[in-house]
Formats: C-alpha cells, structure tokens, sequence
C-alpha cells in the first residue's frame, strides 16, 4: 500500500495527478494514482477505499468539476471519517486556479491548510509540492547539510540527443534517458512505413512517448518498430490515433488512451506482443484491426 493517496477529477486533473505520482515516485515516496495504478478489470470500489485506509496522506486535487463527481466527494469522506477517528492520516487539499468551494467540501476541509497551483502548473511547483509532502510524511527528519558548491547549482536536465520539428508547429525531443517528448499545437505529420520519422535513426533509444497538451493527433507510422518502446502518454488534446501509429513496438506494455481520442486507424499497435489490454472511450471508432487479436479491449462511458 501506498504512503500517498491522490484523489483527482480525471477530465481536469488526471495529467497533473499521474505528473505528481510520478515526481512523487522519484522522490522515493510510494503513491497511489488511479490512473497509473488501478489494475485493467480492477474493482474501484474495492480498490480506493483499501487503498485510502492505508494511506498516510490524502492529497485532493481541487478543481471546479470536482463537484461534478459524486466518486471523490466518497473519496473525501472516506478519508476525514478516518482523521475524525483520530487514525494516522493529513488531508492536503491542492486547489487549482480560483474558484469558489461548495458546501461538502467547506465541511470536510474546514480545518486544513491548501496548496494554490494555477490552472497550469509548472515542473518547479510540481518539486516544491513533493518536499512539501516528504516533510508532513517525516516532519522529524533533519536535513542533509549541502556544500555551497551543490547549492548554486540547479539540477541538470537530461541531455537532448535529437530534436526537431515533426508538423508545423509541433517539435519533439529525445533526450539520453529515452524519453521522447512531442510538443506544440495541431495534429503530427503522417510518415510512411520506410522509417521516415525524424528520430528514426534513433528510434532504438525510445524507452518512453509523452505527447503533451495541444497536440491533436498521433500521426500514420509515428512510432513504426520503435522496439524498445516500453510506455506512451497521452494527453487530453488527441483526438486520433493514425494508421500504423505503433507499429512493431513490441515492448509496449502501458499506454492510455484519454476520453478526447475518438479515431482509432487500421494496425495502430499492430504486433505489440506485450500489450495485454487498453481500455478506450465509448465514442471512439476502431477501424479494424487497430489492435491484435490477443488484445482484450474494453470500452468506458
């Protein structure tokens, strides 16, 4: 069980909260994020509430249309039924931009302390958030004397390797971790069977896809046999997977599929051995054969 539990509104926070998970996981602390962590098949009403009786810390990522959801508001009263009973758990609400409070949720927070994020949050608030939570988790714990020298100097980013443009306004980097990074606004260029993706050279290295906010679709043959490829991340911005997308990725074992895709072309993850299932929203249309056989594909409302 994890140390932290994050509760979100998957249309408004979901990104940010598998962002957090993961800052969370590199900082060695263990967090639960349905997102990333709820099983394929799994049973949310089995699975959150285990998961919140044994959390040390509630983190709610409050936006506007977390009112929308009956689900987190359960999620809330789990959480300050266990702090009313005197049990070992914080509740951190994180608000997200401004906006007004509802009643339920004026009552179960009324005696916690926030955390303000702007609606669009930045890597260094993000790392500013996990400190904040390593402490609450060990506020006895003394910090590690730094030399001078180690704190002048920022943390070095991964070294980019390749970058480019891959449609008008989109670019991509790859950096030395394998972690290529497609970002801009509009949809990506269709590419062809022959490996002409700019990173095809390097497309050996590509352990990891994150398509950020902005871009609308994943483009023909975008990823064709880049073999290595092991996750894929993609943002609320996509609408449509084109032919061929992931072709030959047979290391692929993750990747989400957001409500806003609503295409899915013929032989999109063709030949990816090591996908067991994906689940996909109900409005979109899957050409055929835009996943193998040996796929269990599920369809969510």
């Amino acid at each position: 069980m994890a140390d932290v539990f994050i509760s979100y509104h998957e249309k408004s926070a979901g990104e940010l909260a598998e962002q957090i998970a993961d800052a969370l996981q590199d900082a060695g602390i263990s967090s639960w994020c349905a997102r990333r962590d709820l099983p394929f098949g799994g049973n949310f009403a089995r699975e959150i509430p285990s998961q919140i009786d044994a959390c040390r810390l509630f983190l709610l990522i409050l936006t506007e249309s977390v009112y929308q959801s009956e689900h987190i508001e359960n999620e809330v009263g789990i959480a300050f039924s266990r702090r009313n009973n005197k049990e070992n758990i914080q509740i951190v609400p994180l608000e997200l931009g401004d906006f007004t409070r509802k009643e339920w949720v004026q009552y179960y927070l009324i005696h916690t302390q926030s955390v303000k994020f702007p609606a669009q949050p930045d890597e260094q608030r993000i790392q500013r958030l996990v400190k904040r939570i390593a402490k609450n988790l060990n506020p006895s714990a003394q910090p590690q004397p730094i030399t001078p020298a180690i704190t002048s100097q920022p943390t070095t980013p991964a070294k980019i390797i390749k970058s480019g443009k891959c449609a008008y306004k989109v670019t991509y980097t790859l950096n030395e971790n394998g972690v290529l990074t497609i970002a801009g606004n509009g949809p990506m260029w269709d590419f062809t069977l022959t490996g002409s993706t700019p990173w095809g050279e390097e497309s050996e290295k590509i352990l990891s896809v994150k398509i950020q906010n902005g871009i609308t679709k994943i483009g023909i043959c975008a990823f064709y046999s880049c073999t290595k490829l092991t996750s894929v991340s993609i943002s609320n911005s996509v609408t449509s997977i084109g032919w061929h997308a992931f072709v030959g990725c047979k290391n692929l074992t993750s990747i989400n599929i957001p409500d806003s895709v609503a295409f899915i072309g013929t032989l999109a993850f063709y030949g990816c051995e090591k996908l067991t299932s994906v689940s996909v929203p109900a409005k979109a249309k899957i050409e055929d054969d835009a996943f193998p056989d040996t796929v269990r594909v599920t369809r969510r409302e």
